[in-house]
């Protein structure tokens, strides 16, 4: 694995994502939806590539994102579950 050419040629940022790049992705995802992600780290103002948007997005930034422990009723239903499915 390695990185795409096109991001050979411009300068990415790599590591940890600051509070302001954080704000301007959620601002312009916010703002126009994420549609295709090659293009959103230019439209957003960002050094960062397409794919890095998109993980940090889907893992960190997305409102509906569910974070803490597990509410009771959805433990019970992993155990439940895990008692008919098993381990797949």
């Amino acid at each position: 694995m390695g990185r795409h050419s096109c991001c050979y040629k411009q300068k990415l940022r790599k590591g940890l994502w600051s509070p302001e790049e954080d704000e301007k992705l959620l601002r312009y995802i916010t703002k126009y939806g994420h549609g295709c992600w090659s293009s959103v780290p230019k439209q957003a103002g960002l050094q960062r590539c397409g794919k890095s948007c998109r993980l940090r997005w889907i893992n960190y930034l997305r409102p509906d994102l569910k974070r803490g422990t597990f509410s009771q009723e959805e433990e019970n239903l992993i155990i439940e579950l895990h008692a008919v499915l098993g381990n797949r």
